[in-house]
């Protein structure tokens, strides 16, 4: 490695500057070994304050020792002593662990990106099953039998799968014994929740159909198996979106929904494959005159963060692996880790805004956002409208009234009081505007928004 090129790249996620040798240089140590590795230079406050060390002939010795003496599986970095800037200073090279996670003291850490944060007892839990090549969903449930599953569901897969060209055997028990879904007997908590006979405690997803944040017109629920899940979830949204009918003279008229259907169901695709299935808490979707809400409980993974997301630099890491192949042979998924750019650009090609996306109440939400309403001016087309178009928008009519009972609020404190993104709340006051119902007064870095019958 060349060190010198390192320590000018600055800290990143596999690069990290010590003052002096500490207890935090071990926590490091834990965090690079539970991650992808990396090298940590001590003597360095950062790569222009150059502290330097004094290294005894027993220095190296003494600091191996204590690494050794706290981590578990024990840890035994390489370590090289440079010269830099005219100051001696140590490298201290870390290799990522085959056997994880590595606690320090009992305590266990990981990198994300040029920072070390203490995991969660559920990111230890996947980082061991992640060692192993196996998810929480592989696990067998002691108290499960062959009973507590619908072999009529498995058929039903089996022939959905052997329809897309595979030759996988037709006994639903052969199937779910070579697909590792039963061991002994038992069942693991994915064969329970792909095929369960009637429903499941842990697969309930809420659905309402909201007039205002406060008043629902219509709700359902779901929790059922989860192959026929993804249809009840994705048919409901869709009955209570807009559709466009556009009269162009062919055979069949020409429907234009309010969203891409593709995008939905991709959407519900992630929610049903990734959610976290331990957590006490029920994925929901809420859906609002201009937005839908989308919400799973489990937090990203470490490591990712919601800019990769958003910009697609991430590889793909299964929270639930046999879920995810089931789905993926049943061909409802196309490549690991593509969702959520799919999503993104399926957006865009209907020219709708890109989704918020956020981690929320120990879990993750995206929200997709309609287009502003605009009549279709081609000569040869003519929109049958479902929504009236006069009419404000939820997200206009609860900004407005903020802006009634906050005169002159910021953007800021619409984002706070909404949860609204940046982007999406300049939109809304920008047609509140048009609409001559807001003002803004001042300048703009001090001024805010007034209702216009506060004149």
């Amino acid at each position: 490695m060349d060190f010198i090129k390192a320590i000018e790249s600055g800290e990143t996620e596999n690069i990290e500057f010590k003052s002096s040798f500490n207890q935090e240089t071990i926590e490091a140590i834990g965090a690079f070994a539970n991650k992808h590795g990396g090298t940590i230079f001590i003597g360095l406050k950062s790569r222009t304050k150059v502290m330097g060390i004094e290294i005894a002939e027993e220095t190296i010795q003494k600091w191996l020792n204590e690494i050794k003496s706290k981590t578990e599986p024990i840890q035994i970095p390489d370590i090289d002593v440079l010269e830099y800037k005219g100051k001696k200073i140590a490298a201290i090279s870390v290799k990522e662990s085959p056997l994880k996670p590595v606690s320090v003291q009992g305590r266990f850490f990981i990198r994300n990106k040029n920072s070390n944060h203490t995991m969660s007892p559920a990111s230890i839990s996947d980082c061991l099953l992640q060692t192993q090549n196996s998810s929480w969903d592989y696990i067998l449930d002691a108290t499960s039998s062959i009973d507590d599953i619908s072999l009529k569901k498995v058929e039903e897969s089996i022939e959905r799968i052997n329809h897309r060209g595979y030759h996988i055997p037709s006994s639903p028990i052969e199937f779910l014994k070579k697909s590792r879904l039963i061991r002994d007997g038992k069942l693991t908590f994915a064969a329970e929740m792909l095929f369960v006979k009637d429903w499941h405690i842990n697969t309930s997803v809420q659905m309402g159909f909201f007039q205002s944040p406060t008043i629902i017109k219509d709700r359902d629920e779901s929790h059922g198996d989860l192959v026929n899940q993804v249809e009840q979830l994705f048919n409901f949204t869709k009955k209570h979106i807009n559709c466009a009918v556009v009269v162009s003279g062919k055979p069949e008229n020409e429907l234009i929904w309010e969203y891409p259907l593709d995008a939905i169901r991709e959407i519900i695709l992630n929610m049903v494959v990734h959610r976290d299935y331990r957590s006490p808490s029920e994925s929901n979707i809420k859906i609002f005159d201009d937005h839908i809400e989308f919400f799973n409980p489990g937090k990203l993974l470490e490591g990712m963060t919601i800019s990769d997301l958003q910009h697609g630099h991430y590889l793909s890491t299964l929270r639930n692996k046999a879920i995810a192949n089931h789905f993926y042979m049943l061909g409802e998924i196309e490549k690991y880790g593509s969702g959520i750019t799919r999503i993104i650009n399926l957006l865009h090609e209907a020219k709708l805004p890109s989704p918020q996306i956020e981690e929320i109440s120990g879990g993750f939400r995206i929200t997709i956002f309609t287009a502003p309403k605009v009549a279709d001016k081609a000569a040869d087309k003519v929109a049958i409208k479902v929504a009236d178009k006069e009419s404000l928008t939820n997200a206009e009519n609860l900004i407005l009234k903020f802006v009634k009972t906050k005169s002159g609020c910021s953007v800021k404190d619409i984002m706070q009081k909404t949860n609204f993104s940046n982007s999406y709340v300049r939109k809304v006051l920008t047609a509140l505007s048009q609409k001559e119902l807001i003002e803004h007064r001042g300048s703009k870095k001090t001024g805010g928004y007034f209702s216009r019958e506060q004149n």
